[in-house]
């Protein structure tokens, strides 16, 4: 007896292949057009091989399409971190002509059913910053002036009711920040505010090892250790040494951005921010922002993009650099 293929309009749930991939990049670049587009970057076939089939230690990735008469119609990806509890969904698209029949959400509870089922124990489903695949995503309006992870479900793509009305709750908002640097200069506010933090002796200075002290504290007091990795990658023997900003008092450091560097598609880098609470108030923050900027621009940046959370303080240094949310996130998850 030998089993009968499926008929030709019948869809079909299989792991992704190789002989799949073309056709997933064609269907990835399809919902980036229309008249709710996905606003992720164009993608070829090697960074799609790279994002979703190469090997890595860290994560597991579990990837599926949806076949109808054997031709791609929808693709999902999710991952797993090695050691977590939860499962990642990375995104799940659908081909235009066939949304609406229950596709999506096939692939969806295939994919929740491959994540639970692959041996390491989750209580949740995610989609959010904590996704170690990043998906690069594009600035609208602009010429693909990028930023490399997306920190969540674009409230304003289809994907954020289909998750919402399929159990999964949102827990957070991020806000993304765009600011072409093009004609950046010091606000007039925040360059009279850094004359009036030099006259209490405190300024905007690059970060010297040999002369300077209380970098380990102020991650300390931030309790940060991410930013600590990155400035100690940044300064390590075999790290690039890129210039990092502080705001010093004396030899100490009370606050820091960096580190400073350009990356290839024109995008100023950003780490992050971060002031003792001992210096809060006093508009360091604002003033040490506005210096990298400054300092971006000097070295080439012609664009800068960031991401931050709704209710965080810190939009508020963003916003007094002239910075625009041009993108809403939401963070969501489903317990199981």
């Amino acid at each position: 007896m030998t089993a009968s293929a499926a008929p030709d309009n019948e869809v079909t749930l299989a792991p992704l292949s190789g002989a799949h991939i073309d056709s997933c990049v064609s269907l990835w670049n399809a919902c980036r057009s229309g008249c709710r587009p996905l606003h992720y970057a164009p993608m070829i076939s090697d960074t799609f091989t790279e994002l979703f089939l190469s090997d890595a230690s860290d994560r597991i990735v579990i990837n599926l399409v949806a076949l109808q008469a054997r031709e791609v119609i929808g693709f999902a990806s999710g991952t797993l971190r090695s050691g977590g509890e939860q499962g990642y969904i990375t995104v799940v698209l659908v081909r235009d002509g066939d949304r609406r029949r229950g596709v999506g959400t096939r692939l969806l509870d295939g994919l929740e059913a491959r994540l639970a089922a692959h041996g390491q124990p989750i209580d949740r489903y995610e989609v959010m910053f904590f996704n170690p695949v990043n998906i690069r995503w594009i600035v609208p309006g602009t010429d693909l002036h990028d930023h490399p992870n997306a920190p969540g479900v674009d409230v304003s793509c289809d994907g954020y009711l289909f998750l919402k009305n399929r159990g999964y709750r949102d827990v957070a908002y991020q806000n993304s920040y765009y600011l072409s640097l093009s004609y950046y200069r010091y606000p007039v506010d925040i360059e009279s505010g850094i004359a009036t933090l030099a006259r209490g002796g405190i300024r905007i200075v690059r970060y010297d090892p040999h002369r300077h002290s209380g970098l380990n504290e102020l991650f300390d007091d931030l309790g940060n250790d991410e930013w600590r990795r990155i400035v100690g990658a940044n300064f390590a023997p075999d790290g690039p040494a890129d210039p990092v900003l502080v705001v010093e008092d004396g030899d100490r450091v009370c606050g820091f951005t960096g580190p400073i560097r350009v990356q290839q598609s024109g995008r100023g880098y950003f780490a992050g921010i971060g002031v003792h609470s001992d210096y809060r108030g006093r508009g360091a923050g604002k003033a040490l922002f506005a210096a990298l900027c400054m300092e971006l621009t000097e070295i080439g940046a012609s664009f800068m993009t960031l991401f931050t959370g709704e209710t965080n303080p810190a939009r508020n240094i963003y916003e007094a650099a002239g910075f625009r949310i041009v993108r809403t996130w939401a963070d969501m998850r489903r317990v199981l």
